[in-house]
């Protein structure tokens, strides 16, 4: 299966609480996606760097995995290395509400309730995402 808008490298997916932020303490369901080229070395989560170490999953595979809640967090490695568009629509039309964990370094993609920017000096955000 192939990396496109419809199939995505997933690391892992779990229910769990939002730690940090505005919606700290939150029920949340996370979608961890694989790939990231920013290349932070205080990154906690760099297993999650080679996109090809990780299952090549269908849209709506991750989204029949979805549970416990309607918060979805789309996390990574850096999720917009990947096109959004097609993951955040069908959650949407999910009555999911959808949140944004990335760096900015890539053109946004998707439709998001929240994003929480983190930028990065290796990779600066791209100006859209302010």
């Amino acid at each position: 299966m192939r990396i496109d808008s419809n199939n995505l490298p997933i690391m892992e997916t779990f229910y769990s609480v939002q730690g940090e932020g505005f919606y700290s303490g939150k029920p949340a369901f996370f979608i961890r996606v694989g790939g990231c080229d920013v290349g932070c070395h205080w990154c906690d989560v760099k297993e999650s760097w080679d996109h090809g170490d990780h299952e090549i999953k269908s849209v709506d595979e991750i989204i029949s995995n979805v549970i416990g809640t309607n918060l979805v967090i789309i996390t990574g490695g850096e999720p917009l290395m990947w096109n959004m568009n097609i993951l955040t629509k069908k959650l949407k039309e999910n009555k999911m509400k959808v949140h944004l964990e990335t760096s900015g370094a890539y053109k946004i993609s998707g439709n998001w309730d929240w994003i929480c920017l983190s930028p990065k000096k290796q990779k600066l955000p791209e100006n859209e995402i302010y």
